[in-house]
């Protein structure tokens, strides 16, 4: 049992400090010695009064005879801040609970001692805290009919375009569904080209013979005609999505359209339908203003096109012409085909917009629309005459600088 009591005694948290009615110390336990800066032998030397500020010595000695003569208990946490002094003269904090008891006829009064200079700062700094947040709080509320007011001017505007956003909303919601079909559409026609290259590949494998070369070729041929498609697709989307984020931006200089046309044509030989050809008529020397880049895009685009909706063995038809009136280059591609309905001749050039009798035609709905941004990105237009089931003729109008 001694043994607790001394762990408890050397161990505690709180000073505890034993003195008789004459203010001797009798007995002091570690912590309290530590907090006043003496050891614990110093402290038995010691009164109590040498543990009070010089201010409130005479103060505190009446105090403890008027304890004496009526000594009751008294609990810390009373909102009484009392102050000790340590060896070095410095003055700190402290709260004291006080006890007493008799032993052999004496009065003796037990004291626990704790330092609150930390809870002292801490409740400085939660003023200084206080009295910022009151100074935040008023110009807060300063701010709030500040900004009401500008908020009831924006809410005026607001009213004012509620008609524009309403408008917008039908736009996007628009637009959602479009890029909803296109989605659809879009690995639809990546699984078209896809299913007939791995069947294609399938069948070439079972063709061993040399007399079966013509069976060979046929397949190769279904083969490069689907990585063509594969490709365009690719190309589309890439392009739209450059354009839309404003990355793509023409570099005009002076080429020769007759050059850049006979060498898309000659790329056009891969998916050309069976007895079909692309008959040129362009003069060497006409040179235009344009990106070479951008306009070898609107000529596949627009070829690729010509070649897919027309009839089978049928031909496609390119020519050039100076229009000096116009002052312009003009590029004609006709081809005899499915044609477009009058009624949807409008539509024609909108992003993912396909004519209702295109739909067993592979196809994203994004040509023409990337035709037509690339040629105004090259101060350039677009323009087509259709008959359906007929005639199709798309023309590019490049000016020529005077």
């Amino acid at each position: 049992m001694e043994n607790r009591f001394a762990s408890i005694w050397n161990h505690v948290n709180e000073g505890i400090l034993i003195s008789n009615k004459s203010g001797e110390i009798v007995l002091v336990n570690p912590r309290c010695a530590s907090l006043f800066g003496y050891s614990e032998d110093e402290m038995l030397a010691i009164g109590i009064d040498a543990l009070i500020p010089d201010a409130s010595r005479s103060r505190h000695k009446k105090h403890r005879e008027r304890y004496n003569e009526k000594p009751t208990n008294r609990s810390m946490g009373q909102n009484m801040i009392l102050y000790g002094l340590k060896k070095d003269a410095s003055v700190f904090p402290l709260e004291i609970s006080l006890s007493h008891y008799n032993s052999q006829g004496e009065m003796f009064v037990i004291a626990f001692i704790i330092d609150i200079t930390e809870r002292l700062n801490f409740q400085e700094d939660l003023q200084v805290v206080n009295k910022q947040l009151l100074t935040l709080n008023e110009n807060l509320e300063r701010k709030v009919k500040e900004r009401t007011l500008v908020l009831q001017e924006a809410m005026n505007d607001l009213e004012k375009s509620q008609t524009e956003l309403r408008e917008g909303l039908v736009k996007e919601k628009e637009l959602h569904e479009m890029k909803s079909r296109f989605v659809t559409m879009a690995s639809h026609e990546f699984r078209t080209p896809l299913t007939t290259i791995l069947s294609s590949v399938s069948l070439i494998s079972k063709y061993l013979q040399e007399e079966e070369q013509g069976h060979r070729d046929k397949h190769i041929q279904r083969i490069k005609n689907s990585v063509f498609s594969l490709t365009e697709i690719l190309n589309d989307v890439l392009s739209l999505g450059k354009l839309d984020e404003g990355k793509v931006a023409a570099q005009l200089e002076e080429i020769n359209l007759c050059e850049i046309l006979q060498a898309v044509v000659n790329d056009m030989d891969l998916i050309l339908k069976p007895n079909q050809k692309i008959e040129v008529s362009c003069l060497s020397n006409i040179k235009v203003k344009a990106d070479m880049i951008l306009l070898q895009r609107v000529l596949v685009n627009l070829l690729s096109n010509a070649i897919k909706f027309s009839f089978d063995e049928t031909n496609i038809l390119v020519e050039v012409l100076c229009n000096s009136e116009l002052n312009e280059v003009q590029v004609n591609i006709s081809n005899q085909g499915i044609g477009i309905p009058e009624e949807e001749h409008d539509k024609l050039f909108d992003r993912f917009y396909r004519a209702n009798n295109a739909s067993n035609v592979q196809g994203t709905g994004l040509g023409l629309s990337i035709v037509k941004r690339c040629l105004e990105l090259m101060n350039a237009s677009i323009s087509f005459t259709s008959i359906e089931n007929s005639t199709t003729t798309f023309t590019i109008h490049i000016p020529v600088e005077s």
